[in-house]
């Protein structure tokens, strides 16, 4: 575990490229509600909430990936929880995708070449299908273009055993530095599902799991969701012997 003088020296290497991380971040957004707003279908809210998070997994380092070549067999694995908000992920992959497909028309290196791009790489032309058949899927997919994905997910809390199972299954297969991030939205921690996740990554002594809730208070409804459930994602973790970090 990095210490307090670790994690600020890091910070500090990264500061410079926050500006730019920004731009990447309404670059997504853009995409999500140009995508959504063209489809007339999907859900907006849940898919904005994740950017900032998503950028700074993607772009620090923390996460070890390879956009190119998804199939690593040590590349740590992505999991979207709640699968409904795979437009997070489809503009993500389109931007970064778009910034490799024009580096390689500016110096001709294939280094920023996707292997079968037909097949593998998500670009901005292939959000206008969002929702059409044969088109981009309404919920997250591990197929083809989207490779990033480690599970098919689809409903809150869908995604929350897959991961601590994916943990558990890198552990006991000798790989548990191979990381496993799980996104999900505080709404979407109601779930059984997600207690009982909980519950088993700490018994099993999953530190290869890193669950990363976006807490905004809201969900689907239109009442606070601190009107409903007590506490806060601290509460919700450290109960069940969890390290916890928060960031505004």
């Amino acid at each position: 575990m990095a210490t307090d003088k670790e994690i600020t020296a890091r910070y500090e290497e990264l500061a410079p490229h926050f500006p730019r991380w920004e731009k990447i971040k309404d670059l997504i957004d853009q995409l999500i509600d140009l995508m959504l707003n063209y489809r007339q279908s999907g859900h907006p809210g849940g898919s904005r909430s994740k950017v900032h998070a998503l950028v700074v997994t993607l772009l620090s380092g923390v996460m070890r990936w390879d956009i190119r070549h998804p199939e690593k067999r040590f590349g740590d694995r992505f999991i979207l929880i709640a699968g409904h908000t795979i437009p997070l992920i489809y503009a993500a992959l389109a931007v970064l995708n778009e910034a490799l497909r024009v580096k390689h028309q500016q110096t001709g290196d294939d280094k920023y070449l996707v292997p079968n791009p037909e097949e593998r790489a998500l670009y901005w032309e292939d959000l206008l299908e969002f929702r059409h058949n044969k088109g981009l899927s309404g919920h997250a997919e591990m197929e083809g273009k989207t490779l990033f994905l480690k599970f098919n997910t689809g409903p809150s809390g869908h995604g929350s055993p897959p991961a601590a199972g994916e943990a558990l299954a890198l552990k006991r297969a000798g790989a548990g530095q191979v990381r496993v991030f799980a996104f999900e939205g505080d709404a979407g921690l109601t779930p059984g599902g997600a207690h009982e996740t909980k519950n088993s990554a700490w018994g099993l002594a999953l530190d290869n799991l890193y669950y990363v809730v976006d807490w905004n208070d809201f969900g689907i409804d239109d009442h606070p969701l601190s009107t409903v459930v007590h506490g806060t994602p601290t509460d919700w973790f450290a109960s069940y012997g969890w390290r916890v970090f928060s960031a505004e």
